[in-house]
């Protein structure tokens, strides 16, 4: 019977060894390699979160969405209907022209009569026209009445807009149904 070679199972069993350590490393270096690109993939591609908001923004009120009812408290003739030309030509709706019903005698520029749906129809108006008076009453619409009183002479300068400010974005709705 022959006897082992010591030498010879020496060497083979470190390059088994050694192998072994290559594959081993080799596979480390892979696995290392693919959560490199797993974490560089997810970050790269993670939503950053904006502010926004859940408050539904409201349009500013414009003159196209005003009605107004002109009225003469004068005795000029014809200056409502010469006041409600120059309504309609700076956007604000024209309902009605007339006289005051109310008989009495209005001595400054003249007064907005409105309703609690129009006062800030009458709040848009007024920064048209200085030194107008507000008068709410219990009408139940949103129309507004221009009484025009002795001190009236014509609309002032139009009023430049507020700027709106910046607003947020909407922020996404998430409806959960059952």
């Amino acid at each position: 019977m022959s006897q082992p070679d010591p030498v010879g199972d020496d060497r083979f069993r470190v390059r088994r060894q050694r192998r072994a350590t290559v594959t081993l490393a080799i596979v480390v270096l892979v696995l290392a390699g693919a959560f490199y690109y797993a974490s560089t993939y997810f970050n790269q591609t993670a939503p950053t979160p904006t502010p926004c908001t859940t408050i539904v923004p409201t349009p500013q009120l414009q003159p196209r969405d005003v009605s107004i009812q002109v009225l003469n408290d004068t005795k000029k003739a014809g200056l409502a209907a010469a006041t409600s030309k120059a309504a309609a030509n700076r956007g604000f709706k024209i309902k009605g022209i007339g006289n005051d019903a109310k008989g009495k005698t209005i001595k400054g520029v003249g007064e907005l009569r409105f309703g609690p749906k129009g006062a800030d129809s009458a709040k848009l108006l007024a920064q048209h026209i200085p030194g107008i008076k507000l008068v709410p009453d219990k009408r139940a619409d949103d129309t507004v009445d221009l009484v025009l009183g002795t001190g009236w002479k014509a609309f002032g300068p139009v009023p430049t807009p507020t700027p709106e400010a910046p607003t947020l974005p909407q922020c996404p709705t998430i409806t959960i149904t059952p």
